[in-house]
Order: structure tokens, then sequence, then C-alpha cells
């Protein structure tokens, strides 16, 4: 008689654990603010009203000339315009180093335990729109107050020190509460937590 013996396979081994990254860069750009729309818009929207202002005081073909030393030059701007450098987070042996890309100085060191939160200065403001006239030179005079819409920028915010801005300006707060979520989840991969998540300490 024959006497078969089970086979069993030991389970797999758990995967390594993913190694948390080092650093992170926060670029800081309002995405709505900047957007290839936008940048089309602008390009248009400048030189048709130099041709209009143009055939009024001289010839069209002045005019035409006029617009397109406008487009070529707003272009040209809008590619050399100076884009604000990110933020370069890194954790390098329990503290957070905070620079920008264009430079190694470090501006801030933070240990991780006397970071206490990461948060949103947030501000509402009030857009100014133009009007709806189809000749744009009018859309200016037109303008008009926009509803109130929040503006936002990262904070971090560390024991016995001024809180410290990512950014200088305030930005879309859709896109900074996109960024303040990666922040957080970088930092947590640094076994950071903010100070109302922290164990309470007895004395």
């Amino acid at each position: 008689m024959m006497e078969w013996v089970g086979m069993y396979r030991e389970p797999a081994p758990p995967p390594p654990e993913e190694a948390a990254p080092a650093e992170m860069v926060y670029p800081a750009v309002n995405r709505s603010g900047n957007s290839p729309g936008v940048a089309i818009f602008q390009v248009f929207a400048l030189p048709a009203t130099v041709g209009m202002i143009l055939a009024m005081v001289a010839t069209p073909t002045i005019a035409v000339a006029g617009m397109g030393a406008a487009a070529g030059g707003l272009v040209w701007w809008w590619k050399r315009a100076p884009k604000a450098p990110g933020i370069v987070l890194r954790v390098d042996d329990g503290d957070l180093l905070v620079r920008t890309e264009r430079s190694e100085t470090v501006l801030e060191r933070y240990p991780l335990q006397d970071l206490l939160d990461v948060e949103l200065d947030i501000k509402t403001i009030q857009r100014v729109t133009d009007g709806n006239s189809p000749i744009p030179a009018m859309r200016f005079i037109d303008s008009k107050v926009g509803p109130e819409v929040d503006t936002a920028r990262i904070v971090l915010v560390a024991r016995d020190r001024s809180p410290l801005p990512l950014s200088k300006e305030y930005l879309a707060h859709m896109d900074a509460t996109e960024w303040l979520g990666k922040i957080r989840v970088f930092l947590r991969k640094h076994r950071w937590l903010p100070e109302d998540e922290r164990p309470s300490q007895v004395d």
C-alpha cells in the first residue's frame, strides 16, 4: 500500500519594506495660473489690442507688423520669465533640512521631534475678472470683482521658532492642499507625527 505524503509550500516571505526617500521637491507652482490655456489667451489678446490701436492711428500694414511684434515679444517674455525655484525637503539623521533647488545652503534645519505640524496658511481674495466686451481693450475697462476665493500656502510649524512658509505666494487652495498631503506622507515615512497625534507623556 502506497502512502502519499502531502507537500506543503511554505508561505512566501513578506516583501522587503520600501526604504523611505531621503528627499522630495515641492515645486510651489500655481497650476491654475500657469496653464497653456492662459498663455495662449495672453498671446492672442495683447497682439489683437495692439493691432486695433495701430489700425486706428496708422496704416493696416503697420497694424499687422505691430501685432506680429507684440506676439513675438510676449512669447519671448513668457518663456524667459524667471520661475520660482522649488523647495527641497530632506531628512538627514532625524533632522528635516529645507533649502531651494538653486542653492545648497540650508534655510532651516528642524529635528523631527521639534516639527509640530505642517499646515495651511489660508487667505481669501477676490480676483478681478475682465468684462464681456468683444473688444479686448474694453474688457479691462469693464472689469469686475469676482467672488471670494480661498488661496493658501504651506507652513512648517516648529517648537520655539516662527512658522516657515514654503512659498511667498499664496497658491490655489486645491494645489496647496494636495501638496500638504504629499509632504505629510513623506515625513510620516520617516516616523514623524504631528503634535496632536503623539502619545501623551505623563510626568
